[in-house]
């Protein structure tokens, strides 16, 4: 009987057991909704140009505004034919559409599709000639379509007729160059185009340039291969300089036999004449892909390796727990638990593409909690998943314990990522309660993350005079419209809490940052306010103020008998100028600074600077506490599928006259005043461009000599008047007048090489017309005598200094 219980009882047991394992079973199956993110399924598209491939272009899932897009800008010869060749990888191609439009997307050129693709090995081929008239020197949109077995895709680049480009040899020499870095001997040969800074010490690799020696050119001691090779992007192009860009990945072996990968960027502006091409600037940039296999963990801290110096990090309360983000990824790192964790990445783990390491966004940490979770916000372009092909802002929250990532909210845009990360970049922040706060086209939203929906908290706000918190927890501006206009107004996103500072009688506010949640703004008399008669201001404060969000003042600063000008906000000090007021404007006397005390003494984990001969300068983040183990345990995040929560904002930029800086191969900065782009792209040289996508002005394509005949000189501008107001009434709809004013005399000569005669003021009362320049002259119209005469170019140069560099010129309106 005792036997019968016993046998009884274990395979109750068994039963019991096998039937709790079946349930846990079968509901972990349907409960856990955890997995990879989905791959990449886009073609690509690039251009064959003579022997090279070039602009490579991806793919987006919506029709994008065409006039914030521009990755690339592809050059038409006489033929007007293009050679499109597409890379499917899995996806089947049925048929290729193009159009071509005005820049600004207004009025379609020209349409045709294209219904048989020539296979070309693994790749299709397609060409096109485009029959609309298209103005030389003036940028157009080109969207190619794609129709695929997985739905529409969409391609942007701008076409440019331009003649004598050289566009095959600029392409080739590039080509060349970084491939020839790769090897010692071959390197040899690259000696006499770059400008080597005898002082040049030590190596960084992700800071390389045309004054660099050529053994760190030729990457010092590091030994690399290529690991992925690159398609050279055209990013602009005329008929003296090109500016191409080049993204490609190298691997190397450590000193322990492992692969290290780096994200390497190169800038190269040449010059072709008949001898040879010149190279007139380069830069490189490498990024070394952190893989913590490869990461060294020590009493010292976490070794990221080759990358630049700011790193885009946060650590929880009790610095236990840091958040990093490096090239496009997101890890955390606890020394305490000794784990190291990929939050979210785009990058494969194996059989990698460029579609996935393709650098079209950024990630901003917005909290690390006790409990290692993470909450961040992604925008820019999708390279895969859910969204792929998509730009736009998700939100995201990383689950610690479950090592699980969800997506919170999605908000598509059909701005390119260089547009979106100006305002992304300026704000982008996650409340206690899910509300998320963004900067989008010039409006202050508040979207709810949970419920759906947004609201709209403030419009017309400039980015100029928007400033937030280190966090991005607070934020002030100052109101531009209404009863408040004048104020500055501040918010606590948290608490929606907000404050209005008024300016006394005869007074004007200016924000100019935070330091740590503290606002700092100026105050100066409108007396102080030296406007000159085209609206020029430049102002001098009488008193600094730093107040924290209740208002209490932490801090008044002032200088009897200075001004305070030309403020900047660091991480750890606050420099500014102290100037005297003259009749032609401030002149500085000397310069001060506040400390951010709290910067300064907090207990924090920091950025630190090691090097090594192999890698040369590379990062590491220190921690105060030694680590758990010096192997840490790596994990990696999974995606947890979740109904998709889109919400769709206005983000359409108001039209109004903008300017946008492209130097260095992205978009520079975006300005109202045209004067400080072109003062901006002359240092970059770079190239400005209006909001209808015309030349405005360009570094190095000036003609060596012009003269313009007087009657094909609008009568407005051969007027010679500086009135800004009254010269823009009279030329009317044909143009836009543009103010140069502090611009040098070498700049506004541009506009006369492009067609465009320029007013100079000579005196109070007195003013002449450019209409022409060689090596030694300028030619001056005078308006008040109807003559034409040359005027030596040092002479000319010193007459409108001593006038105060008044320019005004114009853009003449586009018609199609």
């Amino acid at each position: 009987m005792k036997k019968f219980l016993k046998k009884f009882l274990i395979l109750f047991c068994v039963f019991v057991l096998g039937v709790v394992g079946t349930v846990l079973f079968q509901n972990s199956e349907i409960t856990d909704d955890r997995s990879d993110m989905n791959d990449s399924t886009l073609p690509e598209v690039m251009l064959q140009i003579g022997e090279s491939m070039a602009n490579r272009m991806y793919g987006y899932r919506q029709p994008m505004q065409a006039d914030f897009t521009r990755d690339s800008v592809t050059p038409l010869d006489t033929t007007k034919k293009l050679l499109f060749v597409i890379d499917p990888y899995e996806t089947k191609v049925n048929s290729l559409s193009y159009e071509v439009r005005t820049s600004d997307g207004s009025k379609v050129m020209e349409n045709k599709k294209i219904k048989q693709l020539q296979k070309s090995g693994n790749y299709l081929q397609a060409q096109i000639q485009i029959n609309s008239d298209l103005r030389m020197n003036q940028e157009y949109s080109l969207q190619i379509s794609l129709d695929t077995d997985k739905g529409s895709a969409y391609y942007y680049t701008r076409v440019v007729s331009r003649s004598q480009l050289n566009v095959d040899q600029y392409l080739k020499f590039v080509t060349g160059f970084y491939e020839k870095c790769m090897d010692k001997t071959t390197a040899e040969s690259l000696g006499p185009y770059l400008e080597t800074n005898a002082s040049e010490t030590g190596t960084n690799f992700a800071d390389i340039n045309i004054q660099s020696s050529l053994s760190n050119v030729s990457w010092g001691k590091l030994k690399p291969q290529i690991y992925k090779k690159g398609i050279p992007v055209i990013k602009d192009i005329n008929e003296t300089t090109a500016s191409i860009s080049l993204d490609y990945q190298i691997s190397a072996s450590d000193d322990e036999g492992n692969t290290e990968v780096y994200d390497v960027t190169e800038f190269y502006r040449m010059r072709y004449t008949e001898s040879r091409i010149r190279l007139l600037d380069f830069e490189r940039s490498a990024r070394q892909v952190f893989h913590p296999h490869t990461a060294s963990v020590s009493d010292k801290g976490l070794l990221l390796g080759v990358r630049d110096k700011d790193v885009q990090y946060m650590t929880n309360k009790g610095n236990s727990v840091a958040a990093f983000v490096q090239q496009g990824d997101l890890w955390s790192y606890s020394p305490v638990n000794g784990k190291i964790v990929r939050i979210f990445s785009f990058r494969e783990d194996d059989g990698e593409d460029f579609r996935d390491v393709r650098q079209a966004h950024d990630i901003k940490v917005i909290r690390v909690g006790d409990n290692g979770d993470v909450d961040f916000v992604l925008y820019g372009y999708m390279n895969r998943g859910i969204h792929e092909g998509y730009s736009g802002v998700c939100v995201y929250h990383y689950n610690n314990d479950q090592n699980v990532v969800e997506e919170k909210v999605f908000i598509p845009t059909t701005e390119s990522y260089e547009f979106l990360k100006k305002d992304l970049g300026t704000l982008s922040y996650v409340s206690d309660e899910n509300m998320l706060f963004l900067l989008f086209a010039q409006k202050l939203y508040m979207v709810n993350i949970n419920g759906g929906g947004f609201k709209i908290l403030d419009e017309g706000i400039q980015t100029g005079n928007f400033v937030v918190s280190d966090t991005n927890a607070h934020a002030a501006w100052v109101v531009k419209d209404g009863e408040h206009k004048g104020q500055i107004k501040e918010i606590a996103f948290d608490t929606l809490e907000t404050r209005f500072l008024t300016p006394g009688q005869g007074e004007k506010l200016k924000t100019l940052g935070f330091m740590n949640e503290d606002l700092v703004y100026g105050v100066a008399k409108e007396a102080d306010i030296l406007t000159d008669k085209n609206g020029h201001a430049t102002e001098g404060m009488y008193v600094l103020r730093i107040e924290g969000p209740d208002g209490t003042v932490k801090k008044e600063y002032r200088h009897d008998g200075l001004y305070i000008t030309n403020v900047s906000i660091g991480n750890t000090l606050m420099e500014f100028e102290l100037s005297s007021k003259s009749d032609s404007g401030y002149v500085v006397a000397k310069k001060d600074n506040i400390m951010n005390n709290k910067k300064s003494t907090a207990n924090q984990v920091s950025v630190e600077l090691i090097s090594t001969s192999r890698t040369g300068t590379m990062v590491r983040l220190a921690f105060e506490e030694p680590p758990e183990t010096e192997t840490p345990l790596v994990m990696y995040a999974k995606m947890r599928s979740v109904k998709e929560k889109s919400i769709t904002l206005d983000t359409q930029v108001p039209q109004e006259s903008l300017y946008y800086v492209y130097a260095k191969g992205s978009l520079d900065g975006i300005y109202r005043n045209p004067a400080q782009a072109v003062k901006r792209a002359d240092a970059k040289t770079g190239v400005v461009l209006n909001r209808t996508q015309q030349y405005v002005w360009e570094r190095g394509n000036k003609k060596t000599q012009i003269q313009l005949s007087i009657q094909d000189v609008p009568e407005a501008i051969r007027s010679g008047m500086w009135d800004k107001g009254k010269l823009q009434e009279r030329l009317g709809n044909s143009g836009t007048v543009i103010d140069l004013s502090g611009c040098t005399l070498d700049s506004v000569l541009y506009e006369v090489s492009a067609q465009r005669a320029v007013i100079a003021k000579t005196g109070n009362d007195t003013s002449v017309v450019i209409v022409g320049y060689d090596e030694y002259n300028t030619y001056l119209y005078d308006p008040a005598t109807g003559e034409t005469k040359p005027y030596g170019m040092n002479d000319s140069t010193a007459l409108f200094e001593n006038a105060g560099n008044v320019f005004l010129s114009y853009v003449e309106k586009v018609s199609y």
